[in-house]
């Protein structure tokens, strides 16, 4: 980072117009080709606004690149450091600076909002269609788009590969885009990364050349996350999540899509685990609000007058 670099922490009360001026002036002015207004830090993708959520927290070893590769524009850049405190993030700030250069000053800011809510917010206030960059990896599984998410190391570019080879397709690795279409969400791949999967410990793969093009699927979807979290956590398991899986729902591009929540420990094979939450899924969206099956939903049912001992 540059001395020209300052932290600003914003509380969550603040609405459109308190941002309008804390922001820069031309923050979204004079995108240049392949430049995104908004969306996770990545270093491959010029982004004028990076946003940092608590799992790119864990990943991400300085910010000299938050922002993408240098000298694709001149206008000021943003950092946005998301659902954190003030003390928390000037912790992570300085223990994250190192020495960049850049043609432009980039401005740091943090504030208890989520990075969804931001984005929406940024694009609201310069007038553009609502988009959402998701940090994950974007996959075709059985016909039903999936976006596979976690904290870095968990193991998503590992299980995607897995997936691969086991014939299903690769929309996106990193930062797949989606917007709303009608009632749908689409999420698809920015063209320079279309095709690529970075795998810890193996580098950046060209997935065409490795498996062909029927590997790839360029846009999709998005209708399932599924979320990726160790197994020795805290998290706590009910009855419910026991019987139905561990699931919920998150807003993107507007939309509701349901989450499913899957433990990840040693010994588990995630590549069969997510097949077999992906064909539940389709099979449940084929029967609408019944169960995946008729035996499960004869299991579950509660007879209070087989539970009672007969009178005698």
């Amino acid at each position: 980072m540059t001395d020209n670099t300052g932290h600003l922490h914003v509380t969550a009360s603040q609405d459109d117009a308190a941002w309008q001026e804390i922001l820069p002036p031309s923050w979204s002015e004079g995108l240049v080709e392949g430049e995104r207004l908004v969306g996770p830090a990545n270093p491959w993708i010029p982004t004028r606004i990076a946003l940092i959520d608590h799992y790119l927290r864990e990943s991400l070893n300085d910010l000299a690149r938050a922002n993408g590769p240098d000298g694709t524009s001149e206008h000021p850049r943003l950092i946005v450091l998301t659902e954190t405190a003030r003390d928390e993030a000037e912790r992570w700030i300085e223990g994250h600076r190192q020495g960049a250069h850049r043609a432009s000053a980039t401005h740091v800011i943090s504030t208890p909002e989520d990075s969804d809510t931001l984005s929406r917010r940024f694009r609201r206030l310069c007038g553009r269609p609502p988009k959402d960059w998701r940090h994950g990896v974007f996959m075709e599984i059985s016909g039903l788009g999936v976006l596979i998410r976690g904290a870095a190391g968990i193991g998503k570019s590992e299980v995607a590969l897995e997936l691969i080879t086991r014939g299903h397709r690769l929309v996106a690795d990193d930062a797949p885009c989606f917007h709303a279409r009608g009632s749908e969400v689409t999420g698809s791949c920015p063209k320079r990364l279309f095709g690529l999967l970075e795998v810890r410990g193996i580098g950046i793969l060209d997935i065409r050349e490795l498996f062909g093009s029927n590997a790839l699927k360029a846009r999709k979807y998005l209708r399932l996350i599924v979320d990726l979290y160790p197994a020795d956590s805290a998290r706590p398991i009910g009855p419910d999540q026991r019987l139905f899986g561990d699931r919920g729902a998150e807003r993107i591009a507007g939309h509701d899509i349901p989450v499913w929540r899957l433990p990840v420990a040693p010994g588990r094979n995630l590549a069969v685990l997510l097949e077999a939450i992906v064909r539940q899924r389709n099979l449940e969206r084929q029967r609408g609000s019944r169960p995946a099956s008729d035996r499960v939903a004869t299991l579950l049912a509660v007879d209070s007058t087989t539970d009672s001992p007969e009178e005698p």
